[in-house]
């Protein structure tokens, strides 16, 4: 992939599936895919990479297949980093200005002292978020530019992750002849790909159910609230299955996505389906109520924890849009009612959008990280284009203003 060309490449690296989306950006500035690959990832686990020879060959065979569809060559990728590698907090400082008015140079000097102070040997920020300005003892300020003041403080959200593991994503990468255009915290991603600007404004929580596990992220106010994960996803489903109805696990899967419902009430009183149990010679006939109930338990238990650390954050009073829910687990039937059952909100199912091209192909949630951060490349691509400097002041404080109109 050319280093000048207006391809960008998001990387989704889950516990269950590792996904390629390639995007061309047309002339109109709009995302077209062009492009796709996906594989089952076996070196994976809940978020964290455990085998490094497994997740490189899948990765791979992964770019391979996107190369293939898209018709290009790919040596360079946007990937996610999600799960317990990723720590949110917010913080608060401030500084005296220099001059009497606000200038990009004093919001980039804010933001990075918010930046030093939760930078760690641990943990390396990959996303500072002002949440709000204050100017002196004016407070709530969306942008100070231009005001004038002797005290600029912001309160903002600062995402970091861990060091190793953003040295062993960089090693993988390395490996699969990739380079690393940009490390983006993955539940970012799926927001960036299937909430609406109105969701963030009004305030809404995404839950992102993939394979090892669960990201939250939650929005008020147009800007991030709160990041967490919990280390629980659909294939806790699966190994529920697999013990309660004594199948092995390929078995427990194929039932899950053939006729798994997320409710009984969604199940007929008499329906059964034919269970090949460990070391059967034959399949044996099994009430779908017993398999429905397996698996209710476990969703309710997944939409419960999630709700608990909402509440634990204060913020389920903010929740005016109410909750999204994507991932690959989300598609199951009855997961949506099933949320609403349980968070008391409206629940709508998270599709990626603003997009073109193969949107037949991954306007699904499993590929709503993919797809996000394939835009967050374009996103990157457009503002280099319209001549914003990496390092510059005023580069800064626009990336930071395009970045909060766009996403937050």
């Amino acid at each position: 992939m050319g280093k000048y060309n207006r391809q960008v490449v998001g990387l989704d690296l889950g516990s269950s599936k590792i996904s390629a989306v390639v995007g061309e950006v047309t002339s109109e500035g709009e995302l077209e895919i062009i492009g796709i690959g996906s594989r089952s990832s076996k070196g994976i686990r809940k978020g964290v990479i455990v085998d490094i020879n497994s997740t490189v060959a899948a990765i791979v065979k992964v770019i391979e297949d996107a190369e293939i569809m898209a018709g290009t060559a790919i040596d360079a990728v946007y990937v996610g980093l999600g799960g317990s590698l990723v720590d949110s907090q917010t913080t608060e400082v401030s500084v005296e200005l220099a001059a009497k008015e606000v200038t990009p140079r004093d919001i980039q000097q804010v933001i990075d002292m918010a930046r030093s102070q939760t930078q760690s040997d641990r943990y390396e920020t990959l996303h500072v978020i002002p949440i709000e300005y204050r100017l002196d003892e004016e407070t709530g300020l969306a942008s100070p530019i231009g005001r004038r003041g002797t005290k600029l403080g912001v309160w903002a959200q600062v995402i970091s992750a861990s060091v190793p593991a953003i040295d062993t994503l960089i090693k993988v990468l390395d490996q699969a002849k990739l380079e690393v255009q940009e490390i983006i915290a993955q539940p970012l991603a799926s927001a960036r790909a299937v909430l609406t600007p109105e969701e963030r404004d009004l305030g809404v929580v995404l839950l992102d159910i993939g394979g090892g596990m669960s990201e939250i992220i939650v929005y008020g106010g147009g800007t991030v609230r709160h990041i967490s994960s919990l280390a629980v996803g659909g294939n806790h489903i699966t190994h529920d299955l697999a013990v309660g109805l004594r199948a092995p696990v390929a078995e427990a899967e194929r039932i899950k996505k053939q006729y798994g419902r997320a409710l009984q009430s969604l199940i007929g009183a008499e329906e059964t389906i034919d269970v090949q149990g460990l070391g059967a010679k034959e399949s044996q006939p099994t009430p779908r109520k017993f398999i429905g109930e397996i698996i209710e338990c476990r969703v309710e238990e997944i939409f419960a924890l999630a709700l608990h650390r909402i509440q634990q954050q204060d913020l389920y009073g903010g929740l005016s849009a109410g909750v999204v829910i994507t991932g690959g687990a989300s598609v199951m039937a009855g997961m949506a009612r099933a949320a609403e059952t349980v968070f008391e909100l409206p629940v709508r199912l998270g599709l990626p959008a603003q997009i073109s091209g193969l949107t037949d192909l991954v306007n699904i949630p499993m590929y709503a990280t993919a797809v996000g951060l394939a835009l967050y490349g374009r996103d990157r691509l457009l503002e280099v284009e319209a001549g914003h400097s990496r390092h510059s002041s005023g580069g800064m404080y626009q990336r930071m203003a395009a970045w909060l109109q766009r996403f937050f």
